[in-house]
């Protein structure tokens, strides 16, 4: 029996990110392969919301 080989049909999101002296963070310059723009928007709106998160309590931290 031969085996039948199978399509890779695996997408990559690429999300680099910077994180500044203070050690906050901010996302840059996603891409994505063939993603529908909803998912694309939600995952962005769920990092955005990851970046502010960590900024705010950065800055807690430091206020302290």
């Amino acid at each position: 029996m031969s085996k039948k080989k199978q399509a890779d049909d695996r997408k990559q999101l690429l999300i680099r990110y910077r994180i500044d002296e203070k050690g906050c963070v901010s996302f840059i310059d996603p891409c994505c392969e063939e993603m529908p723009i909803r998912l694309f928007s939600t995952i962005m709106e769920a990092i955005s919301k990851i970046e502010n998160e960590w900024n705010t309590r950065k800055k807690n931290k430091l206020n302290v």
